[in-house]
């Protein structure tokens, strides 16, 4: 499933499928094929994800990541690194993880020319050397590879203005690149976004990925909750403020945003969706972050020293900021290394409209950064995204209850069948039958309604196989192009019917491993395969009532 840094090959594999000759690459079909002033960082194979091939637990991440993720198999790198957190040289890190990646990529242009982010996951060393100040901490790694091309000059020298990519630095003022999304073809040569996921635990780094997922699916509403701020903190800060925080709170641009002023060191806050603050450095294992009515907790973002030296332990160092928000549920969190020095870090107002524009956290973060080769580092799953603002309407979720009864039956069905032709037009109504909460009914909605009928079962595993992609209720030669059709190009705008009924191994995946069973399938024709043992049993066929057969 994932593998090592080198010996990888795609391959082409010649398949006849019911008289017709096909052919399937295996691994990731289209990634590369995507021009690269298309390409952006939403993209799953723009992302190289680095794991620690020498550690068991590292690699079981990075399993859990390309399957919850869908990353290419050419995209994961195993390098073989230190258990450590912290690198003590240079040379350390340049031949355990940046040399290695360096190579990698240099080595497999076809691969380089469709990634724009490298990934450091779990159980690899995130921070190497000594800063100019001293310890804790050291300079990022995730940092380092944003621009390998350096790195053979001492750490101290390599640090950069961002000036490619941040927008403050294009022209000062501006809150996002003024020529847009960043693309491939955009981003100077050799230069990548780069994240981190790491925790004190395997649970825990999967569960960074999970919380994320579960968000962006959920759609879940942020009306109502705060982008909570505090930018005073004297004498930690020469000026007595973080600068570019005030200057987020007071941008044009963001007017709107639910502005909320707090006490960053002493109080505990609720229904926030970012947490932005500054200063201190340790204790943060108590309820500041952790307690209070929770809200979607997005992101949370201290300006301060020494904010995630470690983050496989909330109460290693005296308690660190980045692992505690991230342990209090934060989907993000945002921290330096080492002593960054003052006084510029990511600045808020360019995630904030980053993350507005619907991009994701691991792009809108990267414009928003001043150097590279630094200390400040992202925590996060990459791909996030937040699905609503603070100024869209609340998605109402679909349950299937429409008439209100408490139960979803056939009078139910009967009121989806007059949802679907057009002759319900109360709002509410009609969003309890948008089971998939993608915003509107249709088959899908009308699959899964009618699946405890069909299939005894909503559940998606037991709704997997069978081979009906065309929901005539019999697998046959007309469900041949919709199948041939996921394999060559994927799941992207297929149906939650097809989707599932052609994962034929119900393994998760629809891929080559599914043909010999979807073959069988047509040629018993209208059969569907038992989960356990493959026997077959018919499928019963459903009659949708009449669009008017009961008043809604």
């Amino acid at each position: 499933m994932i593998r090592m840094q080198c010996g990888f090959q795609s391959a082409a594999r010649t398949i006849v499928l019911a008289g017709v000759v096909i052919t399937v690459l295996t691994g990731a079909v289209a990634a590369g094929q995507v021009a690269p002033e298309f390409r952006t960082a939403e993209m799953p194979d723009s992302w190289l994800v680095v794991y620690n091939a020498s550690l068991p637990d590292s690699v079981a991440w990075a399993m859990a990541y390309q399957q919850a993720r869908d990353i290419p198999e050419e995209n994961m790198l195993g390098v073989s690194a230190s258990a450590a957190e912290h690198l003590d040289t240079q040379a350390e890190a340049e031949a355990q993880i940046i040399g290695p990646v360096r190579t990698y990529l240099t080595s497999n242009p076809d691969i380089e020319q469709h990634i724009m982010g490298i990934l450091v996951g779990y159980g690899v060393p995130g921070s190497y050397a000594s800063p100019p100040t001293g310890g804790p901490g050291g300079f990022s790694i995730p940092d380092a590879l944003e621009d390998m091309w350096d790195d053979t000059e001492p750490p101290a020298d390599q640090k950069g203005n961002n000036v490619h990519d941040n927008p403050q630095f294009i022209s000062p003022g501006l809150t996002l690149p003024p020529e847009g999304r960043l693309t491939k073809a955009t981003m100077d040569p050799g230069r990548y976004m780069v994240a981190r996921i790491d925790a004190p635990t395997l649970t825990e780094a999967i569960d960074i990925t999970s919380r994320a997922v579960a968000f962006e699916l959920s759609r879940s509403s942020i009306v109502g909750q705060n982008v909570f701020y505090d930018y005073m903190d004297f004498p930690a800060l020469p000026s007595g403020e973080w600068v570019w925080l005030r200057r987020a709170v007071e941008e044009p641009d963001l007017v709107g945003t639910p502005w909320q002023e707090f006490d960053s060191d002493t109080e505990t806050i609720s229904h926030a969706a970012f947490r932005f603050g500054t200063h201190a450095l340790t204790g943060w294992n108590d309820n500041r972050l952790y307690g209070g009515d929770p809200g979607a907790k997005i992101l949370a973002y201290n300006f301060n020293s020494y904010g995630a030296t470690t983050v496989r332990s909330t109460t290693a160092q005296g308690g660190r900021y980045v692992p505690n928000a991230l342990a209090a549920g934060y989907l993000a969190a945002i921290g330096a290394t080492g002593e960054p020095q003052c006084c510029l870090g990511p600045i808020p107002e360019t995630i904030i409209a980053g993350l507005r524009e619907g991009w994701t956290i691991g792009e809108s973060f990267h414009i928003a950064s001043v150097y590279d080769d630094w200390m400040w580092t992202l925590f996060a799953d990459p791909l996030l995204k937040v699905p609503s603002w603070f100024d869209d309407d609340p998605v109402a979720v679909g349950t299937g209850d429409g008439n209100g009864d408490g139960a979803v039956d056939g009078l139910d069905i009967a009121i989806m069948a007059n949802v679907l032709a057009g002759s319900v037009t109360d709002p509410v109504m009609i969003a309890a039958y948008d089971l998939t909460q993608d915003g509107e009914v249709n088959d899908d909605d009308a699959f899964l309604m009618l699946a405890p009928a069909l299939f005894d079962t909503m559940d998606a595993d037991v709704l997997r196989g069978g081979g009906d992609l065309n929901g005539d209720h019999l697998t046959n030669g007309r469900d041949l192009e919709v199948f041939v059709d996921i394999l060559m190009n994927g799941e992207d705008g297929v149906s939650v019917r097809a989707r599932l009924r052609a994962d034929m191994n119900r393994d998760g995946v629809v891929d080559l491993n599914d043909v010999e069973l979807f073959v069988f399938e047509v040629t018993h024709s209208g059969v569907h395969g038992d989960k356990s043992s493959h026997q077959c049993v018919r499928e019963r066929p459903v009659v949708l009532p009449s669009p008017n057969a009961i008043e809604p």
